[in-house]
């Protein structure tokens, strides 16, 4: 453990200027998160994470916490403070890892020396096991989602792994159907990428289009009447209803749908590489959590190994 007093010694010798109060840093932290045009969900999530730590930070106190009184010790209390409320362990880590990154953008700016947050042990938690949908389930809920917009929600998701944040931002302008391409602008990390539309779905939105959207002036492929679009939490709601109607025993979000888009390709024998640019993925290593493999696909495997003689081989 450090304490604020000391300093790693892999830390080169840097001089620093006046930390400011940990409310100043935060909107400057925020406002580097909008230069790097990350999305507003994204920074929404940082903030209230690190408006977390700050509570933590000033207790009962009245006074203003300095980003300067940042230690180690403090980040591990803020830890185990979390655990304590029954967090899981992946909201822990996620509200450490913004803590982190808020640290090292402090040292950037010469506020503090070291990151206090970067040798913090994250919690250990059990994965949890991914929803995918099989070919026959996914069709019976695309049958049967009766909400007429929700319905070609799912049937674009399902047909090219967009996110439902992605598929709830998506412009009329963002699905050209003379490319045959659906151009995901300002996706999860404000990258922008662009997911190949196959002709089957092509002619889906185009019908949806051209049929099924109401009249309205809003920019958004899926609008409703009403607001002018539609809530990521509508989307689930209704996704969720849907497949208790259908008596489906596992539980499903919108998130199944990106899955079993993924596993679906992955028993195509699609390379990972392909996948991961379609889920728009930095680093490949994330696709890998999609490579899921049920037991009659284990027993295939372990069928095909002939290291024992049959019977009829003994005779």
């Amino acid at each position: 453990m450090v304490n604020q007093f000391s300093k790693p010694n892999f830390v080169r010798e840097t001089l620093l200027v006046e930390a400011p109060t940990y409310n100043q840093g935060i909107v400057e932290f925020l406002k580097s998160l909008k230069y790097k045009q990350m999305s507003p969900q994204t920074i929404q999530g940082y903030a209230g994470d690190l408006k977390q730590f700050q509570k933590h930070l000033t207790g009962n106190s009245n006074a203003p916490a300095f980003v300067s009184s940042i230690t180690e010790e403090k980040v591990e209390s803020f830890k185990q403070s979390q655990i304590k409320k029954g967090l899981s362990a992946a909201s822990v880590n996620r509200r450490i890892n913004a803590v982190s990154s808020f640290c090292q953008f402090a040292v950037k700016k010469h506020w503090l020396p070291y990151n206090p947050a970067r040798d913090v042990d994250r919690v250990k938690g059990q994965k949890p096991k991914r929803t995918f949908l099989s070919k026959r389930e996914m069709q019976q809920l695309i049958a049967n989602v009766k909400h007429p917009i929700i319905k070609y929600v799912v049937i674009l998701m399902s047909n090219t792994g967009l996110r439902v944040s992605e598929a709830a931002n998506l412009r009329i302008q963002d699905v050209d159907f003379e490319q045959n391409m659906v151009h995901v602008i300002q996706g999860k990390g404000g990258k922008n990428r662009d997911v190949p539309m196959s002709p089957a779905l092509k002619k889906e939105l185009q019908y949806y289009l051209y049929n099924v959207r109401p009249e309205t002036t809003s920019i958004n492929f899926f609008a409703t009447k009403k607001t002018g679009g539609i809530s990521q939490q509508y989307i689930n709601r209704v996704i969720k209803e849907t497949c208790q109607t259908l008596g489906f025993s596992k539980e499903v979000t919108s998130h199944a749908l990106r899955h079993s888009f993924a596993s679906n390709l992955v028993k195509t024998d699609t390379h990972v590489a392909v996948i991961s640019n379609l889920l728009g993925h930095a680093d490949v290593r994330t696709t890998s959590v999609y490579m899921h493999a049920d037991m009659t696909d284990l027993q295939k495997a372990v069928n095909t190994i002939e290291f024992l003689e049959s019977d009829g081989d003994k005779a």
